[in-house]
């Protein structure tokens, strides 16, 4: 399972968008510098994901949401794997 990088989303929303770093840099009042900080974090505050979330018209919570409900479908498959083969393991050793 691919690893969720917020930052990079948010650059490639941004760039999608056509806005440049300087423009949006006003508009989450933050400095250029920090946006390019943003761009290569892997986690962000809830309160400025929401102000990036508004100027870029992107609802990012929701794309998390998507890929933490992905992780949840993947981590029961495998919860379920490990049930059978303990089923499998005990069966097995009852023949010994």
């Amino acid at each position: 399972m691919e690893e969720f990088n917020i930052g990079a989303q948010i650059k490639a929303v941004l760039e999608s968008r056509g806005m440049s770093v300087t423009e949006f840099a006003k508009r989450i009042n933050k400095s250029r510098e920090n946006c390019y900080s943003i761009f290569a974090r892997k986690t962000i505050d809830t309160g400025l994901l929401q102000t990036i979330s508004t100027v870029l018209g992107h609802d990012f919570f929701m794309q998390f949401s998507s890929s933490y409900q992905q992780m949840s479908e993947e981590t029961q498959k495998l919860r379920d794997e490990n049930t059978i083969l303990k089923e499998y393991y005990s069966l097995l050793k009852g023949k010994e």
